[in-house]
């Protein structure tokens, strides 16, 4: 009896921590939300006020800290008017997709575009493909 307990609360608590990690995302993405429509600078502060006690809580470097980066980022995403990061694309479609919202963006949310172009070289495993990939996706904005 001891052992099923005790394998079941192994099994339980990672799901936990990472449930903890995904409530926390979602509470930080709503702040984010709101200070966007908000005017009112406490409403930014106390999203980064929020972000310093998630990280405190999920211990910085941690799985649960990566789990919740990893959730918050498809908020910053969408908050940035950028769109979703699809890894099943190929290479040219990534770079298409680059090079688009860099023709689109506007000088203030090129940065955008910026995060968009890391997001997808991330999901590239070739180390050629990366690279032909980084240097595509670079030139396009210059043009």
């Amino acid at each position: 009896m001891k052992k099923s307990t005790i394998l079941f609360l192994f099994l339980l608590i990672p799901t936990l921590v990472f449930a903890n990690a995904e409530k926390k995302a979602k509470e930080m993405c709503e702040c984010l939300k709101n200070a966007k429509t908000s005017q009112n600078e406490a409403d930014k502060k106390s999203c980064l006020e929020l972000r310093e006690k998630h990280v405190k809580a999920l211990k910085k470097g941690s799985k649960q800290h990566e789990g919740y980066l990893n959730s918050l980022n498809s908020c910053e995403q969408e908050l940035a008017g950028l769109p979703q990061t699809n890894p099943n694309l190929s290479t040219e479609e990534k770079t298409k997709i680059v090079c688009d919202c860099m023709k689109n963006a506007t000088k203030q949310n090129r940065m955008g575009c910026f995060k968009l172009q890391s997001d997808y070289a991330k999901t590239i495993s070739d180390l050629d493909e990366k690279k032909a990939f980084n240097i595509n996706s670079q030139s396009c904005g210059t043009e």
